[in-house]
């Protein structure tokens, strides 16, 4: 969940100043412990993506820099690995993966 919703503001799908839904409210959709996703925003205000205001919740960080190539890397570095370990699994070749990589960063594009 963590790493979901940092790449999903680092990418901009979740535009600065955005409010998070509430800790009950996410917990409850995800059906997950309230305490888990408090627990991944205080990590999340700790790396500086979210800011907690008193009374009124959890939102995206204004004015974030962009990423860095290398924490861009990080960011994404887990999706990598499960695509590819599920393509080996599957008996893709490298390259009909890059083929279906390709499209698929096609379709966003559009």
């Amino acid at each position: 969940m963590i790493q979901q919703l940092k790449e999903r503001i680092a990418s901009g799908q979740l535009a600065p100043n955005t409010q998070l839904p509430s800790v009950r409210d996410l917990s409850a959709n995800l059906h997950i412990n309230p305490l888990t996703v408090a627990k991944a925003y205080q990590f999340l205000e700790r790396d500086g993506f979210v800011e907690f205001r008193r009374g009124h919740g959890t939102f995206v960080v204004s004015g974030r820099k962009i990423p860095s190539l290398t924490e861009q890397k990080q960011l994404i570095q887990p999706a990598i690995d499960q695509v590819v370990s599920e393509a080996v699994h599957l008996g893709l070749s490298e390259s009909q993966l890059h083929q279906f990589i390709q499209q698929a960063y096609a379709a966003k594009q559009k």
